[in-house]
């Protein structure tokens, strides 16, 4: 199973919007089986694709579903493991067909675990590696049942979104047209060397700790003692800005053009470090998201993909033309990003 998060420092950038199209075309398209962890406090991916008689399965107070908190409530409770849940929406369940883990806002809250668990990384702790690894115990659990786990995090450089990216084999970053998306590639970069140098100087503590026991400790509590080999940049899309109408139609605006054409150079700049295989400006850029206009808020009310969309769900006109140049491109992105990955479909 292979893990890709989606992740930027910025918000607004068609990041949720992105991460469960994409995965929903990789499961209808692509047949590929997939499971979605929602790990935005603000749980969006979760209401966008759940419809609103669900949320009280999951959020009231007799729930019956398992949201991702669930996961976690034996590591709030002071145990270094992550508890056993179950995957408690199924492909079934929703028009986006695949398996989900929903998100819930208490994740704000176990930011201060988190933080405190890095911290005893850095003085070589056992129980820190642990928690700061939960993420591993998901992928050996659910790795034979699934080709791929999709997630989604906030825009946050902090504690939880750390234990992720340690530990995703692939990372996607979408952009929005703007100057602040790139100073978020800035942020990004500095802040995930500096972690990374500081887990791998917690390792060899914890190695010069156990010495003989190091290796089976590793192996029993499945924790990363190779973080170069993870969270690899795979790619990044450009979410189109708005143009402006004139008497002769419409019109790009240079400012965000000129922003537009710098990305692809800042970009490989910034993230060189975490690039697979070298890959170029032209392997990364994965596609350029078109604004849709209403569009995507009927997909958001009928809690369905773009691409899926139908005249039932109240499509009109031209925005089937939308719709079917959407689905073109989440064709182009997932076949950019099989081969940037090294898989063939």
């Amino acid at each position: 199973m292979e893990i890709i998060t989606f992740f930027n420092n910025k918000g607004g950038v068609g990041k949720t919007t992105l991460a469960v199209n994409l995965a929903s075309y990789y499961k209808t398209y692509l047949e590929k089986r997939i499971l979605f962890l929602d790990l935005d406090p603000q749980a969006n991916s979760t209401q966008s694709i759940l419809a609103e008689d669900k949320w009280l399965e999951i959020y009231g107070p007799n729930s019956i579903r398992h949201s991702i908190y669930y996961f976690f409530e034996d590591i709030v409770a002071g145990d270094s493991n992550i508890k056993e849940g179950n995957i408690s929406i199924n492909q079934s369940d929703s028009r986006y067909c695949f398996d989900l883990i929903p998100g819930h806002p208490k994740l704000s809250s176990i930011e201060d675990i988190f933080s405190d668990a890095w911290n005893k990384c850095s003085a070589g702790d056992l129980g820190g590696f642990r928690k700061s690894n939960w993420l591993n115990f998901i992928k050996n659990k659910y790795s034979d049942s699934y080709d791929f786990l999709f997630i989604d995090l906030g825009p946050s450089l902090g504690a939880l979104n750390r234990t992720v990216l340690l530990n995703s084999d692939y990372f996607i970053t979408p952009m929005g047209a703007d100057i602040f998306s790139i100073l978020g590639i800035d942020n990004i970069s500095s802040w995930m060397e500096d972690w990374q140098n500081l887990y791998k100087t917690g390792l060899s503590t914890l190695k010069t700790k156990h010495q003989a026991e190091y290796l089976p400790m590793i192996r029993k509590y499945y924790i990363n003692h190779e973080p170069d080999l993870t969270t690899k940049f795979i790619g990044f899309s450009i979410q189109q800005y708005v143009t402006k109408t004139f008497s002769t139609g419409r019109r790009p605006i240079k400012a965000y053009d000129e922003i537009i054409s710098q990305m692809p150079s800042k970009i490989v700049k910034q993230l060189k470090k975490f690039i697979k295989n070298n890959l170029t400006e032209d392997d990364l850029l994965l596609g350029d998201i078109p604004f849709l206009y209403s569009i995507v808020p009927l997909s958001q009310t009928n809690k369905v993909p773009i691409f899926n969309l139908e005249y039932k769900d109240g499509l009109r006109g031209s925005q089937k033309a939308g719709v079917e140049k959407y689905l073109a491109m989440m064709k182009k992105i997932a076949t950019k990003i099989n081969l940037n990955i090294g898989i063939n479909k």
